[in-house]
């Protein structure tokens, strides 16, 4: 059954304004009609005769017109007021986007105190939309500035010792030659990097899921790695209980790998503790170094890509920017996440959350 229930929001007012507006008219007239015979009668009685004559009739319809035509223009003063608080919003938002269209990412819609919930709404969500459209555009600037930028350092040192051969200048060797590959390995791994972090954040990052012990992957990454940070003078130490989880084994091994590398990098001499344990509904997957920890406040931005705490020792250490943010992306993948916290007295640890419910594909 029909009902003005049915009626909500700005479907609502907008009935209501023009009923309103309608009633208004309409009880002008009725209220301008009776007023003006009234007073006639008290003041003129003896000019309403009965029959009628022709000039009473002229004075009727004179009267009914001209109050109708008062109850019509305040009415249209009423319906163009309510039609400005419909349409200014709506105005707004048409040319803010047209200026976004003609490239001004900053044009934000402006809104009336006196307008309608609805649009107000749709103009604060607009703005919100181009907001993060300008934030989007910012982003990928400077992502196209760092990339550049990483890529520049080892394609530049590729140049100049190929030049150099070229020239002569150099005299070849497998030493030299071993230098060049490993700066091709570095741009290697960039471009993977940058296709995953691509793939993640577009939703396409395709994962081979299967009941995983992550005690076991843990195990063999940490047998894999062992050596390379005994020679950064890192021990390994695990405390590995064994806990499955429904993942795609290569990518935890690789998330583990990566923070690994991150601590045989940019961690001081010491102790690196890896652990695996169940805690709640979360697998845990947990990398504690000894120093020298991230800058107070900073553990948000350790999972940037690019974003480096020390950018002249990073590069030294040949560190592309991307292991952490890589990390983040696998674990978020999954759904779960990543978080980095200090750890006394001036460690940093690393720890992947991973959702122990769920069934392999």
């Amino acid at each position: 059954m029909w009902t003005f229930k049915r009626f909500t929001g700005l479907n609502r007012q907008l009935v209501l304004s023009m009923a309103t507006v309608t009633g208004l008219a309409l009880v002008l007239m009725t209220v301008g009609i009776t007023i003006f015979f009234t007073v006639m009668f008290r003041l003129w009685p003896e000019i309403f005769h009965h029959p009628p004559g022709i000039w009473q009739h002229v004075l009727d319809w004179t009267v009914t017109a001209l109050l109708g035509m008062l109850g019509v223009a305040l009415a249209a003063r009423a319906a163009v007021r309510f039609a400005r608080r419909l349409i200014a919003p709506l105005d707004a938002v048409a040319g803010a986007a047209q200026r976004i269209a003609g490239g001004d990412l900053t044009a934000r819609a402006q809104v009336d105190a006196s307008a309608f919930h609805e649009t107000k709404q749709l103009v604060q969500d607009f703005n919100v939309m181009a907001a993060q459209l300008e934030r989007a555009a910012i982003e990928m600037r400077t992502w196209n500035v760092a990339i550049a930028h990483e890529l520049r350092t080892p394609l530049t040192i590729l140049r100049g010792r190929l030049q150099g051969y070229a020239d002569g200048v150099f005299t070849p060797d497998m030493e030299a030659f071993r230098g060049l590959v490993g700066q091709v390995d570095l741009l290697t791994r960039i471009v993977d990097d940058l296709k995953l972090l691509t793939l993640a954040q577009s939703g396409r990052l395709e994962l081979r899921r299967g009941q995983v012990d992550v005690a076991a992957e843990a195990a063999a990454v940490v047998a894999l790695v062992g050596p390379t940070c005994a020679a950064a003078g890192l021990a390994i130490e695990t405390d590995l209980a064994p806990v499955e989880v429904s993942a795609d084994g290569a990518r935890v091994r690789q998330a583990l790998l990566a923070l690994l590398e991150n601590a045989r990098r940019y961690a001081a001499p010491g102790r690196v503790r890896v652990a695996t344990a169940l805690d709640g509904g979360s697998v845990v997957l947990r990398v504690a170094d000894e120093g020298p920890g991230l800058p107070p406040g900073m553990e948000a931005h350790a999972f940037d890509p690019f974003w480096r705490a020390d950018d002249s020792r990073a590069r030294i250490s040949g560190g592309t920017g991307l292991g952490l943010a890589v990390v983040q992306a696998i674990a978020r993948a999954h759904g779960g996440d990543v978080r980095a916290e200090p750890v006394a007295p001036q460690g940093v640890a690393f720890e992947i959350r991973l959702p122990a419910g769920g069934k392999a594909d």
